[in-house]
C-alpha cells in the first residue's frame, strides 16, 4: 500500500512588496514626526500624530494629497546639503522629502529652516545664495528645509498642482512665523514678500536683530504701525512678482500689526490668536462660518470680513482667508 504523499512545498521565496515612492514618502514622514520637537504635551503629541497619520495613510496618491491643505513638503537636510543648485520641485523625486502637517506644533525653529523666494524663474542660478546657506547650516542642527522653489510645485503646473499651490500659499505666514530662517537681502528693493517676511520676524519675536539689509524694512514696518500698511506700501512702491499676492501680503501685515498694537507685550498670546485664526473651521477648510468668533478677554475676530473688535474698538484688515492667488 502506497503511503499518501504530503503536499509539496514551493521553494520559491514569497514576493517582497516594495512600497512605491508615495508610500515611502508617507512611511518616512510618519516616522519623522516622532522625532520632531513637538511644542505641546506628550499625550497631545501622540494623539495628534495618530490623527494625522491616519489621514495621510488614507491618501493613495500624490493627487489625493494635492486636493487638501494638510501637509507641507520639506526637503531633507542631507538632500539640501549635497545639491549643487537649488532643486526645482519635482514629483519624481519624492525621496528628497518628508511631509509635515500644517497643524501647530510640528513645524518649529529647532527642526525646520525656511527661505522664501517666490520667483517665476530659477531664483539662484549661480548657486551663490545656496553655497552661503549651506555653509551656515553646517554648524546648525536643522533637519528639514523649506524653500518654495524646492518644496512647492512650480510652473508649469497641472491644474491640481495649481490648486495645491494656491491653497498653501495662503498659509506661508505660518512657516515664516514658526521656522528658523536667515536672510541676505540684496540692495534695497521694495518687494512685498520681503517686508512681509521681516514683519513676521520682528512682530512675532520678543527679540530681533537689526542689520544693514533689514533696517529699511524694519523702519517701514514701524511706519506702518502709525500710518497703516497700504499707505506705506504705496509710498515706497512695494510690489510682488505675482500681482495676485499683493492683497495676501497686505492682509497678513495688517493683521499682524493690529494684534501687535492691541497686545504689544504678549508675543505668546498673539501667537495663540494667530493659530486660532489659521485653523480651519468645522466642515472643511474652504467653508468658513459667517459671523464673529469670540476668543475671550473682549476680543472677537470675524476673519471672513476682516474685522477685529477689542475693548470697544474696531479694527479692519484686508480679508485674506477666501482669497485665491493666481500665478
Amino acid at each position: 500500500m502506497l503511503a499518501e504523499r504530503s503536499p509539496s512545498r514551493s521553494t520559491r521565496p514569497e514576493a517582497i512588496q516594495i512600497p512605491g515612492p508615495f508610500q515611502s514618502l508617507v512611511d518616512r514622514s510618519i516616522a519623522a514626526w516622532h522625532t520632531i520637537n513637538y511644542r505641546r504635551s506628550e499625550e497631545e503629541r501622540l494623539a495628534v500624530i495618530n490623527d494625522k497619520a491616519r489621514l495621510l495613510r488614507s491618501f493613495q496618491s500624490l493627487e489625493d494629497l494635492f486636493r487638501r491643505r494638510d501637509y507641507w513638503f520639506f526637503q531633507l537636510r542631507e538632500s539640501f546639503m549635497r545639491q549643487k543648485a537649488l532643486l526645482k520641485w519635482d514629483p519624481s523625486r519624492l525621496d528628497e522629502y518628508i511631509l509635515l502637517p500644517i497643524s501647530y506644533g510640528f513645524i518649529n525653529n529647532q527642526d525646520c529652516f525656511f527661505s522664501l523666494l517666490l520667483t517665476r524663474e530659477h531664483p539662484d542660478p549661480k548657486a551663490t545664495d545656496l553655497v552661503q546657506i549651506q555653509q551656515d547650516l553646517k554648524n546648525e542642527k536643522w533637519t528639514y528645509v523649506w524653500v518654495d522653489w524646492t518644496c512647492m510645485p512650480q510652473l508649469p503646473r497641472t491644474e491640481l498642482e495649481q490648486e495645491y499651490f494656491n491653497r498653501m500659499l495662503q498659509y506661508i505666514h505660518m512657516l515664516v512665523r514658526d521656522c528658523a530662517y536667515e536672510w541676505r537681502f540684496p540692495a534695497f528693493e521694495p518687494r512685498g514678500w520681503i517686508i512681509f517676511e521681516v514683519a513676521e520676524y520682528v512682530l512675532n519675536h520678543k527679540n530681533f536683530i537689526w542689520t544693514d539689509d533689514n533696517r529699511p524694512f524694519i523702519n517701514h514696518i514701524i511706519q506702518m504701525t502709525r500710518d497703516g500698511v497700504r499707505p506705506v506700501m504705496e509710498k515706497y512702491g512695494y510690489r510682488c512678482a505675482r500681482q495676485g499676492d499683493v492683497n495676501l501680503v497686505i492682509g497678513w501685515l495688517e493683521l499682524s500689526i493690529i494684534l501687535f498694537k492691541i497686545l504689544p507685550d504678549d508675543v505668546d498670546v498673539r501667537q495663540e490668536i494667530r493659530d486660532w485664526i489659521d485653523a480651519p473651521h468645522t466642515g472643511g477648510f474652504d467653508i468658513i462660518a459667517p459671523g464673529p468668533e469670540i476668543l475671550g478677554n473682549g476680543l472677537s475676530i470675524d476673519k471672513v470680513n476682516g474685522i477685529i473688535s477689542y475693548q470697544g474698538k474696531t479694527y479692519r484688515f484686508t480679508p485674506v482667508y477666501q482669497l485665491t492667488s493666481h500665478a
